[in-house]
């Protein structure tokens, strides 16, 4: 049988099913009638045994428990974060950062887990910033402009300054975001120039959370880490600090994944 993996975050519900290391049926889900929204993945998949059901996230503990007839466990969702992006990232150690709404700083050093801190922007801002800015309407809106974007449309960079070398600084590297705003930006490029600035703040806010550590391997996991001009961003960052960023498969079923992980390991 197999196993229910559920993340119940503030404003999305990750599940997941899980059986001998594989996924067998995944969905996101928006809404705060969490039962139903269990049942409804349950039917539509065609699950009629399951062994446990493992849940986790901040609003994991609303969830009506009593209403199954197996086995559910909730596990504390830094743990969960931390196993989670180790697991898909096969690393030993990282710091991890979950993007949700906000973002989350784990750093996973085997089954240690501390959380370092984090920062109020990660997936609700850039969402809640492109519907104002660019009238989107959908995350997957949010991905298909962003790979028409120009940032050269909207980002203030060393290049735009100076021929010059300067020291390690590369050319592309962003002085002011939004600096150099065209009045001939169009809506692909300020989703572009909003994408790069929550993600610059981010990777940022990651290499600096490494600057004491001998950890210098970070892992992103979120929904919207699967935006392919993410890697872009992050690549700048990795040329100017000592860090080394991943995005592991699967990175918006991290945590729901860790949450299973945990569970097995601690059996």
């Amino acid at each position: 049988m197999s196993i229910l993996g559920i993340d119940i975050g503030s404003s999305t519900i990750k599940i997941i099913e899980y059986k001998n290391e594989i996924i067998l049926n995944k969905g996101i889900f928006e809404g705060k009638d969490y039962e139903k929204i269990i049942d409804k993945f349950l039917i539509d998949n065609n699950i009629n045994n399951i062994d446990k059901i493992v849940l986790t996230g901040i609003n994991a503990k609303k969830v009506d428990v009593s209403k199954y007839s197996v086995l559910v466990e909730i596990v504390e969702e830094f743990n969960a974060v931390g196993t989670g992006g180790l697991y898909l990232s096969k690393k030993d150690k990282a710091i991890i950062a979950s993007i949700g709404t906000g973002t989350a700083l784990i750093k996973a050093d085997g089954k240690e887990f501390n959380h370092l801190g984090g920062t109020g922007v990660g997936a609700g801002t850039l969402t809640s910033l492109c519907k104002k800015f660019a009238n989107t309407k959908s995350f997957e809106e949010i991905i298909e402009l962003s790979n028409q974007g120009d940032l050269g449309n909207i980002d203030l960079r060393i290049a735009d300054l100076t021929d010059e070398d300067i020291e390690t600084l590369p050319p592309e590297l962003t002085l002011a975001n939004f600096g150099k705003l065209s009045e001939n930006a169009s809506k692909s490029d300020i989703v572009i120039g909003l994408v790069n600035m929550v993600f610059e703040v981010i990777g940022m806010m990651t290499a600096f959370a490494s600057l004491n550590d001998d950890i210098k391997d970070i892992v992103l996991i979120g929904n919207i880490v699967s935006i392919p001009v993410v890697k872009d961003v992050l690549k700048k960052i990795e040329k100017t600090h000592n860090v080394k960023f991943t995005v592991p498969e699967e990175p918006q079923f991290a945590v729901a994944i860790g949450a299973i992980a945990l569970l097995e390991n601690n059996e």
